[in-house]
């Protein structure tokens, strides 16, 4: 029986290390940036708390934010609105129910018969 040659694995172009090397400084000064604008969402995961952003069954399109006792926001996203965009806005209503004390909810509103909680 032949025995079958084994050629030795290489590491294509587009592998993830590969990737790392060559935009790290780029995703240091983004993240900067980003942390910079997004001051809010960065306390409330420091805090212990939780973003969510996604389909939040059943609710797709969504962005919640959770302090680990309430939640403080729950947000629709818009038709063709960014991700970057719904962020901010997310990060605006946590700004707003710290201060006011009261939620921000787009996912339960006043037409629906469904009420959702997390």
């Amino acid at each position: 029986m032949e025995r079958r040659r084994h050629t030795p694995r290489r590491t294509t172009p587009g592998s993830v290390a590969g990737v790392a090397a060559t935009t790290a400084p780029a995703i240091g000064a983004v993240t900067s940036a980003a942390s910079l604008a997004l001051a809010h969402i960065q306390a409330i995961i420091d805090g212990g708390g939780q973003i969510m952003v996604g389909t939040v069954a059943p609710i797709k399109d969504a962005a919640v934010a959770h302090d680990g006792k309430q939640t403080l926001a729950m947000l629709r996203r818009r038709p063709h609105e960014p991700i970057p965009v719904l962020l901010a806005r997310l990060d605006a209503a946590i700004a707003a129910a710290q201060s006011t004390g009261s939620r921000v909810d787009e996912i339960n509103t006043a037409s629906s018969a469904k009420r959702y909680q997390l």
